[in-house]
């Protein structure tokens, strides 16, 4: 872990406590007992960017996309999905309904009268993430790399302009911030800030915590009940569910986007998902996925890690 990362510190400092705990920042073991690397892996820096990718990739085989355009209801013909209605009253039919609402998903379930038929549901959380300087005089953007460790309980990545982009990995230690409204929320930096960058600082040799200079956001995320997605059909017939993504999802959406596509072919096809769930072999591993471990009508996994790792 020292050979990848000259900056780290590899002593142990885990399980991650309080700030007003007396032995937090202290070490609990001289070594971590292990580390994995993975050099394939990696993460997209530009979120913005790679969802226009999407869109023009999109756009290039047909679809069209509306933009501050508010979904009012989903309609229904013969007891199933018929297309969106629109704000303006625009009606928009269609025998497929896919929602991909992310924190919004339960207004627009509620709208197409499913949500009685689901064993797991998603909440938003509130969350918030930090940036900070890198350490003086250390080249992060091309020297850093993108670590979870649950030792200080948060995961870190570089981020541009050479700085070090820090969010929690929900630890027991941290308040969980569930919100009724999705709409209205506190998008300001709070105490939590300083907790995960204090954290950070624990794992690489010195990192900065410019407390008068907080940078960083504070948004949403689709979490479900056991922090596993929902990839799914519905109790209406034509009703398709991609939600409670979570924080962990986000480069999987290529993969997911066939996954779901196979699923609604097999669905509308006559296949029961329920009784006899719908299998993807992935394209490069060529392994089998169940698409019915994203089931809505599991039970709650308990060996999830019940947090943004899921």
């Amino acid at each position: 872990m020292e050979e990848k990362l000259a900056i780290v510190d590899s002593k142990q400092y885990g399980p991650p406590v309080s700030q007003d705990d007396p032995g937090f920042g202290t070490k609990t073991a001289d070594n971590l007992p292990g580390t994995v690397y993975i050099p394939e892996t990696g993460y997209i820096n530009d979120a913005r960017l790679s969802t226009q990718n999407v869109q023009k990739a999109c756009e290039a085989r047909g679809g069209e996309f509306l933009y501050n355009t508010e979904v009012t209801d989903v309609l229904k013909k013969d007891g199933c999905a018929d297309g969106v209605k629109l704000k303006d009253g625009t009606k928009i039919h269609a025998p497929i309904v896919v929602n991909v609402a992310c924190p919004h998903w339960y207004q627009i379930n509620e709208m197409a009268d499913v949500i009685g038929g689901m064993n797991i549901n998603t909440r938003p959380l509130r969350v918030e993430v930090s940036h900070v300087p890198s350490p003086e005089g250390f080249d992060y953007n091309n020297l850093g790399i993108m670590m979870t460790d649950g030792d200080v309980g948060n995961y870190s990545r570089p981020e541009v302009g050479n700085n070090v982009l820090i969010g929690s990995e929900e630890p027991d230690c941290d308040d969980l911030d569930w919100v009724d409204d999705p709409d209205n929320y506190n998008q300001n930096l709070t105490d939590q800030w300083s907790l995960q960058v204090m954290r950070q600082a624990q794992r690489i040799k010195g990192l900065p915590v410019p407390q008068s200079q907080r940078q960083g956001l504070a948004s949403l995320y689709d979490c479900s009940d056991d922090w596993i997605p929902i990839y799914d059909k519905s109790d209406l017939p034509g009703f398709y569910m991609a939600i409670g993504t979570s924080g962990n999802q986000y480069k999987n959406a290529p993969a997911v986007g066939i996954m779901m596509a196979q699923l609604i072919t097999k669905c509308e096809a006559g296949c029961d998902h329920d009784k006899e769930p719908v299998s993807y072999e992935m394209e490069f591993t060529k392994r089998q996925c169940n698409i019915g471990f994203y089931s809505r009508l599991r039970k709650i996994n308990k060996d999830s890690s019940f947090s943004v790792v899921g």
